[in-house]
């Protein structure tokens, strides 16, 4: 039998992943195979919950009981989409990411704050010809896709169908309200990437490597009109068409592991690139106290480049700007070589 205080603290953490409470029972009547009534029942501790239904019902919704019982632990309970979603197709990457983003969409108010020394990899599909290069890296470094192992690196590997899915996950990504946490060393591991393809001949055609650091280039000039204007959108759209709040703040003190916040009225969620691109997520709450803490204080250590301080924003992009240019120029350099 569950204690009656144990049952009530489960129940208070999972009615608050809600934003209504009729939702919650609604989903509670799907995960425990009951009708609305016996629901009730355990909500209002008429009725204990069986245990069962105790394990089940901490298990869908990844809650630590140990923390629920004593109160205090050391211990955090993560889920991780390598795990609950094996990657053996682009498709299968992308679709966890937009199942993800569909439930961000369902919260009221939700808001993502952002760490990261790399491109942040929603905005890789900006440019097709990006996110079809970085699917290509994972897919044969992280995710080990057999048919990739031989085959050099070319636009046409990556199809439409699956263009079309990066881009309804950047859809959600452009109408999210966002503060972000970025280094001028945000380009470094992709065009290091696109160097390495080249001289270990991993290109079909080697011209494609200049493109991509023409349209990281674009990337760039993209992303500094977002911080310019403070608002999200696409390279297609203007600037005053713009959707999602894009708050962008610069610190070159903190070297951050990909790490991800989203907080909303009904709860909070952290994300942590673990042999990236894939990601541990916690909805744990001493987690989400700790790195909601840890945000703040680095946030307020940084330098806002988004709308204000247009001098430190223009020095920022011209930097980024910079670390391409050089590797276009040797590349060009090495194909002048090779001919």
């Amino acid at each position: 039998m569950t204690r009656p205080d144990l049952q009530e603290s489960l129940f208070e953490r999972i009615l608050a992943r809600f934003p209504r409470r009729t939702d919650a029972v609604d989903a509670l009547c799907d995960i425990l195979h009951l009708a609305k009534d016996p629901v009730y029942r355990r909500l209002r501790g008429d009725t204990f919950l069986s245990p069962t239904e105790l394990a089940t019902l901490a298990a869908h919704f990844r809650i630590s009981l140990d923390v629920l019982v004593t109160g205090e632990t050391d211990h955090v309970l993560c889920s991780f989409n390598a795990f609950s979603n094996k990657v053996a197709t682009f498709e299968d990457y992308l679709g966890g990411f937009l199942d993800d983003f569909e439930q961000i969409r369902r919260l009221p108010n939700p808001h993502l704050y952002y760490a990261s020394t790399e491109v942040p990899v929603f905005t890789y599909s900006l440019f097709p010809e990006l996110i079809s290069f970085k699917l290509y890296i994972w897919g044969r470094t992280t995710w080990n896709l057999e048919y990739l192992r031989q085959r050099p690196f070319d636009f046409d590997l990556v199809t439409h169908p699956v263009i079309r899915l990066s881009q309804a996950v950047l859809k959600h990504y452009l109408s999210l309200n966002s503060t972000e946490l970025w280094s001028v060393h945000l380009v470094d591991n992709t065009l290091a990437q696109i160097e390495y393809h080249v001289y270990s001949g991993g290109f079909r055609n080697p011209a494609d490597a200049i493109l991509l650091c023409e349209k990281t280039a674009d990337w760039v000039a993209h992303m500094r009109a977002m911080a310019e204007t403070g608002r999200k959108f696409n390279t297609d759209e203007k600037p005053e068409n713009g959707r999602g709040i894009f708050n962008l703040y610069h610190n070159e003190m903190i070297y951050a592991n990909i790490t991800a916040l989203v907080v909303s009225d009904v709860g909070r969620t952290v994300y942590s690139a673990f042999c990236n691109p894939n990601f541990l997520s916690s909805t744990d709450p001493k987690l989400c106290d700790y790195t909601e803490s840890w945000f703040g204080q680095v946030l307020a250590r940084s330098n806002l480049i988004s709308q204000s301080s247009e001098k430190s924003r223009d020095w920022f992009f011209r930097e980024l700007t910079k670390k391409i240019d050089r590797v276009k120029q040797r590349l060009l350099l090495h194909a002048e070589e090779n001919r």
